[in-house]
């Protein structure tokens, strides 16, 4: 796919882009970017362009699906029509049909897959039956996945084909979907927008966060667009963090637009290279104030993003994958801090490093848990009592007897496991041993200062019998809380045991429970941000002296 750019005083911009390929593009309001997406669909064409403009309708009249297979195409007609005409730039006509149009398409494309795997088990094929169900993943539940992924508490479901409702995973509450909030059906329908398009769409993105808060939109949208390699995007942003967030994706900058009447004819725009800054200038114009940018451990489907995301909702956060990566990210940015004005930090698993380790780290934004890891958060005693009390109100259970449960069935698998004790000592030697190698392993000064032979390791003494004294002790006295933020027992069953006391069937609702409790109580967050240690209190202090 080659996008074309007529340009100001020179040769028009070429893009190429191949499938699953991401453009963003960035520039103050007025610099004309719904002008250059409308200039596509009219002058390319508009068969191949999916648009979703940044004056979306989100709210629904009805989650019924109201239209036929008749209407549906005639509106598919109308759409194209529509998108080339010049006031689609800024008027969005006929919204709720097309709203209508995306669940329409959900429920029959996800209809079909599953009537073809029963015409198959029908017609005795057995073998086609598996396979397409193998190779393929029933709508609904790739856009439930992308929903958890942006810890959004709720699911998707098609009711007899007539209406999609919503479900609540913390409480098996069934409501139309025209009751969802804001964001969860604007998140919604953006992705069931992009999971029903032709493979080779292009989509046309205006401003994604517009109806999404920051700490959602980067995995949500990092993941949705993973699920369509076939497709190509194009996105407008005013979230610096999107295209830093996505270093493989192109860049292009726009700094005005020119005009003959009613028409743009050319862009003062260029196209920056993959991983380069934005600059000053423009990102001045963007945000207007200063941004903040926390990097941490994990994917997008791993623990650390919806808690952080949940506690730290004024920054972006966005995962690096292994503390490396994070110590590498956020020493870069800050390297070149006067090409971009963006604040970060870095968040990574203690793992047993040394205090001047640590007091290293964080002279560069880089804090380490005060705890053994994010585990030690969502599990703790504070967290554990508040999805209790949340629980205890909904089932109607004492919380007094539920965390009682929790904490003695947790005892009792490590009591019960055989070698447990050794081998969570054994395992948090291991890293005390590596770290204190580490500690003695030469920098690249001294291995070009030094001779042939200059690795002298001193001996350590095995700590393994001190660890497994301190594991028996903690254990002895019961203290979970203390046993957790030590050791890596998410390597047991004490998680689930603690989840089931609970009332979970999975760790992982558990889990969801925790952020949800987060977002809802205050002094939840705070008691888990004093586990967090100094990154938590020198945001603190900047907040405080920002208001």
């Amino acid at each position: 796919m080659q996008l074309k750019i007529p340009r100001v005083s020179k040769d028009p911009l070429i893009i190429s882009l191949g499938q699953g390929q991401q453009l963003y593009i960035v520039g103050a309001n007025g610099t004309g970017k719904s002008a250059l997406f409308q200039y596509w669909v009219s002058s390319v064409g508009n068969s191949q362009f999916k648009r979703i403009a940044a004056h979306r309708q989100t709210w629904l009249p009805s989650g019924n699906l109201t239209l036929t297979a008749q209407t549906r195409k005639q509106f598919e007609t109308n759409r194209m029509h529509w998108e080339t005409q010049e006031d689609s730039r800024w008027m969005d006509k006929d919204p709720t049909q097309r709203q209508s149009a995306i669940l329409f398409d959900l429920v029959a494309k996800d209809n079909t897959r599953a009537r073809t795997i029963v015409q198959y088990i029908d017609d005795n094929q057995q073998s086609k039956a598996d396979e397409l169900a193998n190779k393929s993943i029933s709508l609904f539940r790739q856009l439930n996945h992308l929903l958890n992924l942006g810890t959004f508490e709720i699911s998707l479901e098609n009711s007899n084909d007539e209406e999609i409702l919503a479900l609540r995973q913390d409480s098996n509450l069934r409501y139309s979907m025209v009751r969802m909030s804001d964001g969860e059906r604007a998140a919604a329908i953006m992705a069931a927008d992009v999971l029903v398009a032709n493979p080779g769409t292009v989509f046309l993105i205006d401003e994604p966060e517009r109806h999404l808060h920051r700490s959602i939109i980067e995995p949500f949208l990092t993941a949705l667009f993973s699920q369509r390699q076939d497709c190509v995007f194009v996105i407008s942003t005013h979230e610096i963090a999107l295209p830093i967030a996505n270093p493989t994706a192109q860049i292009m900058m726009l700094r005005s637009c020119r005009w003959h009447g009613n028409q743009p004819i050319a862009w003062d725009t260029e196209l920056l290279e993959s991983g380069e800054h934005l600059p000053e200038g423009l990102r001045r114009d963007i945000l207007g104030s200063r941004q903040r940018i926390l990097f941490v451990e994990g994917t997008a489907n791993s623990l650390d993003l919806p808690l952080y995301g949940a506690l730290f909702s004024e920054l972006s956060v966005i995962p690096k994958g292994s503390c490396e990566d994070v110590i590498r990210a956020v020493k870069g940015l800050r390297s070149t801090y006067g090409h971009h004005h963006v604040e970060v930090f870095g968040l990574i698993d203690k793992d047993d490093r040394t205090k001047d380790e640590v007091c290293e780290l964080s002279q560069s934004n880089i804090f380490a848990l005060e705890v053994h890891s994010v585990e030690s958060l969502y599990y703790c005693s504070d967290a554990i009592y508040a999805v209790a009390r949340r629980q205890a109100e909904l089932l109607r259970h004492k919380s007094n007897e539920m965390i009682s449960a929790a904490t003695q069935n947790a005892l009792k698998v490590i009591t019960d496991t055989s070698n447990l004790p050794e081998r969570m000592a054994a395992r948090r030697s291991e890293r005390l041993v590596f770290n204190r190698f580490r500690t003695q392993m030469p920098d690249w000064k001294e291995i070009k200062a030094t001779g042939k032979q200059f690795v002298n390791i001193e001996p350590i003494d095995n700590p393994f019998q001190d660890e497994l004294d301190i594991f028996n002790h903690l254990h002895e006295n019961g203290d979970l809380n203390g046993l957790i933020a030590r050791y890596p027992l998410s390597e047991s069953d004490v998680f689930d045991q603690i989840a089931q006391a609970l009332e979970f069937r999975k760790r992982k609702v558990y889990e969801r429970v925790v952020v949800t409790c987060v977002h809802d109580d205050e002094s939840l967050a705070r008691k888990l941000k004093d586990r967090i240690g100094p990154l938590a209190e020198l945001l603190g202090v900047q907040n405080n002296h920002d208001s």
